[in-house]
């Protein structure tokens, strides 16, 4: 379950999500693997769910540790919106 102001990034493989995961919690981050939203999943099966307040300094750890996700989305209202991708402040 996904609830509004929540982010969740999609990567291109389960092994990349799940390195980001650990590099984010590692980097004292909460955040959690789960399953894509079939909204909007391609490819990969898994997702990374954080609160969208986390949004940029996650972005901004992804994009240090060369693991920036393919596409992102807010949820916000019941409905997904796209958010850009870039690890910039």
């Amino acid at each position: 379950m996904i609830n509004d102001d929540e982010c969740i990034a999609l990567f291109n493989s389960p092994t990349r999500v799940m390195k980001a995961e650990k590099a984010l919690r590692k980097a004292g981050f909460v955040c959690r693997l789960i399953p894509a939203p079939r909204d909007v999943a391609e490819g990969c099966a898994l997702a990374l769910r954080f609160a969208a307040a986390e949004l940029t300094p996650i972005l901004f750890e992804l994009g240090r540790q060369d693991l920036l996700p393919r596409r992102m989305y807010q949820k916000h209202a019941g409905l997904f919106r796209s958010i850009p991708v870039s690890s910039e402040p």
